[in-house]
Order: structure tokens, then C-alpha cells, then sequence
């Protein structure tokens, strides 16, 4: 497979990942005080929202290093050839 299909193909599986809206985005959003502060007592009302944005947060960056290593992989292989 040459280098141009290779990164076609990596181009095409990078199109089927859906988009991620991060729930940590939506709390930051509105959780701030007016002179744009992060309101911490805001947040310890909503510990469910906390702990649920948080997970997820980190499931995406795990998801993310993944792809990163996969990437790193492909580029090393393709330096060997």
C-alpha cells in the first residue's frame, strides 16, 4: 500500500468519528461568575454533573492517546520500509 493510500485511509477512518461534545465544556460555560471566575459553589451543587463530565473528559483523552499511539505505530512502520 503506498504512502498516499495509507493516509487516505487514515483520513476516512478519522471522518467516521463522531463529533464530541464534552459535557466539562457546558459546565465550564455555566459555571462562571460574571467577571468570568470559575464558580466553585456552583459546581459542589452539581456533583452528579461534576463526576459525569469528569468521567468523561477522561475517557475521551484515553480514547484520544490511543489513536495518538496508533498513529505513532503506522509513522514507525512506514519509516522502516
Amino acid at each position: 500500500m503506498s504512502e498516499a493510500d495509507e493516509i487516505q485511509k487514515v483520513v476516512q477512518a478519522l471522518e467516521t468519528v463522531p463529533e464530541t461534545n464534552l459535557l466539562l465544556i457546558e459546565l465550564a460555560r455555566d459555571a462562571v461568575t460574571e467577571d468570568g471566575e470559575l464558580d466553585i459553589d456552583r459546581l459542589a451543587d452539581i456533583p452528579k454533573d461534576v463526576n459525569l463530565a469528569t468521567a468523561q473528559a477522561l475517557a475521551y483523552c484515553k480514547g484520544t492517546a490511543r489513536a495518538r499511539h496508533a498513529l505513532a505505530e503506522l509513522q514507525a512502520r512506514q519509516e522502516e520500509t
